[in-house]
């Protein structure tokens, strides 16, 4: 036996839970206004029972965590409680389920929130043009507000480490323009004709004779 519920099963569940308060619930209020017989009152008291007798063996073999889960429900369907509806009046109330759950009703801070998240994770240092990205038409068509700092894609900026590194870039090119290089040096060294510098000859020059 599985030691967790799949989805429909957790469904099914709070089904036969519902239906478990609503039996309760029919068995006073029918009884009460004289529109149910004794044998009615008790096929449905023994369908409550055996309902109780399956929550309860069910429940009691299943992980805490997994209880927890199934009681969270609950308490959301007391608060709200589960409404059953027919084809036609769910098409009627709430509309094609189909064409709706194409659609995700997102409120616009909650969708920024995600869009910022995407471009910080997507867009930071990039340097495709912005035809090639799937992520720019969904940001695009939605009036996400544009970054407008690169050109390849209005929505590429730079990180605050990329700006660094350029910055440490052009401080050290600067740096090395005021240095004189290491063959510049070594050339200069090795000159016959250094400034200040005498020289022994081991001969007469001509022009002292």
């Amino acid at each position: 036996m599985k030691n967790y519920l799949t989805a429909r099963e957790m469904n099914d569940l709070l089904c036969v839970s519902h239906l478990l308060e609503i039996n309760s619930k029919t068995v006073d209020s029918w009884q009460e206004h004289n529109n149910m017989t004794k044998d009615e009152g008790k096929y449905l008291r023994t369908a409550i029972t055996y309902t109780e007798k399956f929550m309860k063996t069910l429940l009691s073999r299943m992980p805490e965590k997994e209880i927890d889960k199934f009681m969270k429900r609950t308490i959301k369907a007391q608060k709200e409680p589960v409404r059953i509806l027919d084809k036609w009046m769910m098409d009627r109330v709430f509309g094609s389920y189909e064409t709706e759950y194409e659609i995700v009703k997102v409120e616009r801070p909650e969708f920024e929130k995600l869009a910022y998240l995407a471009i910080n994770n997507h867009c930071k240092d990039c340097e495709r043009n912005y035809s090639k990205c799937e992520l720019y038409d969904i940001l695009e068509n939605n009036l996400v507000p544009r970054c407008e700092m690169k050109n390849n894609c209005a929505y590429a900026f730079i990180s605050e480490e990329a700006k660094k590194r350029a910055e440490e870039k052009k401080k050290a090119k600067l740096e090395s323009k005021g240095k004189e290089s290491k063959r510049k040096s070594k050339k200069k060294a090795n000159r016959f004709d250094k400034d200040q510098e005498d020289y022994t000859y081991n001969f007469t020059p001509r022009r002292a004779k």
